[in-house]
């Protein structure tokens, strides 16, 4: 029954994905498709709070499951963070990578890109709606969303699109700090890996 319900939450999360990103892609929503995107919206939403909630219930220290689980929470209380659920995927692949032997650095690699296109996705998503219809914004388009996600989270900062709006400005703030993270990460990943190449070459050299 669980696996039933795990993946009706991950359906519902591809669902919420789609709806949340399709008003970026069009000019104008028509009232009907408005109205299916709201059902969609406040459907997965009630599925998202009704799993936190009973599983919340059940769980012997609901304080430690609270800190077990920050990411069903952001999805109740940050609702455009809800398509973050399928970062699951990205758990599960990244164990396919250690289970053929590629070693955890590919594994954390894997991990770390992946959330980082999935968060310039959402990212550019997100300033779409926020800047599109503002007279002095310079995002129109998601075409320009998603540019200016890719040099916001990589930290490039061109300057030639840039959010105006205070809710965009919060956004950019967001994906900036993001973007420090995901690449100290990567950097430490790397860093890591060459340490292993050397300590591994002075080991055969003192075998020889």
């Amino acid at each position: 029954m669980s696996k039933v319900w795990n993946s009706l939450l991950t359906f519902l999360a591809f669902a919420f994905l789609i709806a949340y990103s399709y008003p970026a892609f069009v000019i104008e929503v028509s009232i009907s498709s408005q109205k299916v995107l709201e059902t969609i919206l406040w459907v997965s939403w009630m599925a998202f709070v009704a799993d936190l909630v009973f599983n919340l219930v059940k769980a012997p220290d609901r304080i430690l499951y609270l800190k077990k689980h920050p990411l069903e929470i952001l999805a109740v209380v940050l609702p455009f963070l809800r398509p973050l659920r399928l970062l699951r995927f990205v758990s599960f692949g990244a164990l396919v990578f250690e289970k053929v032997n590629l070693g955890k650095s590919v594994s954390i690699s894997f991990k770390v890109i992946s959330t980082a296109l999935f968060l310039t996705y959402l990212g550019g998503i997100e300033i779409t709606l926020a800047e599109r219809g503002n007279p002095d914004a310079t995002i129109q388009n998601v075409g320009d969303g998603f540019w200016w996600a890719i040099t916001t989270l990589t930290t490039v900062g061109y300057g030639d699109i840039y959010p105006t709006t205070t809710q965009g400005r919060f956004i950019a703030v967001g994906l900036m700090i993001s973007g420090i993270c995901v690449l100290g990460v990567i950097s430490a990943t790397v860093a890591a890996w060459f340490v292993r190449i050397t300590n591994y070459e002075t080991d055969r050299i003192k075998g020889d």
